[in-house]
């Protein structure tokens, strides 16, 4: 009888024709054998569809549906419809863009016989453009000196969509991925999984063993162009305010500096409201807000004031001005988002 363990791994779809292929054939060059792949096309129009049926032909493994009708479009829909139809211990869920290294779900099914009992188990990503042999760059590596939970909440975001390998237990409480979400879609899941338990492991210290494509979509490395887009800001505005309350709920509590990195990211996204769109009354209401949350004193709100003075001055008179000696480093730190260390880590510096 064989008792290895069912690796069940999701793959929402959307026009991705010119990348499927190769993504579906990493699924099958795996040398551990013992996996499902669900597929879920999002009513594709490129010919996706004919491309996951030809797959499914050749391999009873591979389970292919099309988004219901009566569920909402949506990468977050179609991974827990995916979700729904799976019957593995472990889930894994994949871009259809993107490549498994051969042996990545023998490496990862080895770590957690080794560290059995956990919610989900992180390993390294690395970043390629066009073929996997010109992957230079880690995704992002670990710090022993902050909390993962810190840089998460400051957008340092340790792992991507695929950097996990979750228990069906867990990722079923945790309730999949929020279909009301259109932005950070991985990111929210990541941040609620590290806020609902400690329970994990890292396993930073083996080679690489996903492939993310870069340059084909709006991934956490490339998105601080929404501050740019008003209505945009608001939404990721509120998302950090949910994070906050969802945190609340679950009744984690969190570090000085845990706080530190929610607070500095917050105030940033904050702050664009009166220095990149003009609206100081909605910047002032929602500072107030955010400090009223975060139960910061009054001297927190004049440093973000005096902040934001400062920066809206020197984009007014042409950046004259040198703000590293003026504005806040410190809680909170302006600057936050300059921390980010995504996309920064060659690979030859870690193998």
């Amino acid at each position: 009888m064989d008792n290895k363990p069912l690796v069940s791994i999701l793959i929402p779809n959307y026009n991705k024709s010119p990348y499927l292929r190769e993504t579906l054939d990493s699924v099958l060059a795996q040398t551990y054998a013992h996996w499902e792949c669900i597929i879920v096309d999002d009513h594709s129009t490129d010919g996706s569809w004919e491309i996951l049926e030809e797959y499914a032909d050749r391999n009873f493994r591979f389970k292919i549906f099309k988004r219901p009708d009566h569920l909402p479009k949506g990468g977050n829909v179609c991974r827990n419809f995916a979700l729904k139809n799976s019957v593995g211990d472990y889930v894994l869920f994949l871009d259809s863009d993107d490549i498994l290294a051969p042996f990545c779900l023998e490496q990862r099914i080895v770590s957690i016989s080794q560290y059995p009992g956990l919610d989900f188990w992180a390993f390294p990503t690395a970043l390629f453009t066009y073929d996997i042999s010109d992957a230079k760059f880690l995704w992002n590596i670990d710090d022993q000196k902050e909390s993962d939970l810190s840089r998460f909440l400051r957008m340092d975001v340790l792992w991507q969509t695929s950097g996990p390998i979750y228990s069906r237990i867990f990722i079923e409480k945790l309730g999949g991925f929020n279909p009301e979400t259109q932005f950070w879609q991985d990111y929210e899941v990541h941040l609620k999984a590290l806020i609902m338990s400690n329970r994990y492991k890292k396993h930073f210290e083996l080679p690489p063993d996903v492939f993310i494509r870069e340059g084909d979509k709006n991934s956490l490395s490339r998105s601080i162009p929404f501050t740019g887009d008003l209505k945009i800001l608001k939404i990721r505005i509120q998302f950090l305010e949910e994070i906050f309350r969802f945190s609340i709920i679950r009744q984690k509590q969190m570090s000085q500096m845990e706080l530190c990195s929610l607070f500095s990211f917050e105030y940033y996204l904050i702050l664009q409201l009166w220095v990149r769109h003009g609206s100081f009354d909605l910047f002032i209401e929602r500072w107030i807000r955010c400090c009223s949350k975060n139960k910061s004193h009054s001297l927190a709100f004049a440093k973000g004031l005096i902040s934001g003075v400062f920066l809206k001055l020197n984009n007014r008179i042409g950046q004259w001005i040198d703000l590293s000696r003026i504005t806040s480093r410190k809680c909170p730190n302006s600057n936050v988002l300059c921390l980010v260390q995504i996309g920064k880590h060659p690979i030859s510096e870690y193998s």
